[in-house]
């Protein structure tokens, strides 16, 4: 069911219609709403980001997407928030070592144009490790 998306309150009724998208009043706290939907799926999103982390230009991203720079850029934004966070609560043993770790040439990359320590983020099978490079 619908809720006021002000104070989330279920108890709204029908408010008329703007530009062919319904409206809503909530009784509670007497303001109006339009629900709102998802322009782009998770799906989409993923993608971007997937995109993105293989060296695709955020230009090139939205061309590709049909959406806006300003966009992908929020995108990246968010999932860096959110993967933040999720390091942030992760608890990791810098005395455990990988078994098998694959580099290719952005490795050396890093490695030559690297000034101070450089960290990566290594996931196998749902456990995170933190690398210096």
């Amino acid at each position: 069911m619908l809720e006021c998306k002000h104070c989330g309150s279920k108890n709204i009724r029908k408010n008329g219609t703007n530009r062919g998208i319904q409206r809503y009043y909530c009784k509670v706290c007497n303001r109006t709403f339009a629900p709102r939907n998802e322009l782009y799926g998770a799906k989409a999103k993923a993608m971007t980001l997937l995109m993105y982390l293989n060296n695709v230009g955020i230009r090139k991203c939205a061309l590709f997407q049909g959406v806006s720079r300003q966009t992908i850029s929020n995108w990246i934004e968010e999932a860096h928030e959110k993967y933040r966070d999720l390091l942030e609560s992760c608890q990791i043993d810098s005395g455990e070592k990988a078994d098998i770790i694959e580099m290719d040439e952005i490795y050396t990359f890093v490695k030559k144009r690297g000034k101070g320590q450089l960290f990566g983020l290594l996931i196998l099978e749902g456990q995170s490790v933190l690398l210096r490079l």
